[in-house]
């Protein structure tokens, strides 16, 4: 089963950009929830990843990932989606219960 929560989702648009390549950055915007390519994160032909597989990206870098190989992609993903971890947590925007 696929998790979906579309507030979870929303906390990315109130984050700051967490792409760490070279880009010109939009954030100051909002960011997008920038979803996994990754089969690893539930990503499937027609089917996108788990919605706990984002990374927070402004558009701009959201519309430049898809532009890289498949492996730069992952990687620079990955980045980000670490990065947007600790953001999540440090700033208390995820708990447990």
């Amino acid at each position: 089963m696929t998790y979906r929560n579309r507030k979870l989702l929303d906390l990315a648009h109130n984050m700051p950009c967490m792409a760490t390549f070279d880009h010109q950055c939009f954030g100051y915007l909002g960011c997008d929830p920038a979803h996994s390519d990754s089969n690893i994160f539930g990503r499937g032909i027609n089917h996108k990843s788990n919605d706990f597989a984002f990374a927070a990206m402004c558009n701009n870098s959201h519309k430049m990932l898809d532009t890289f190989d498949k492996e730069l992609k992952f990687f620079e993903w990955l980045r980000a989606y670490v990065k947007t971890q600790e953001y999540l947590w440090e700033n208390e925007l995820i708990k447990v219960k």
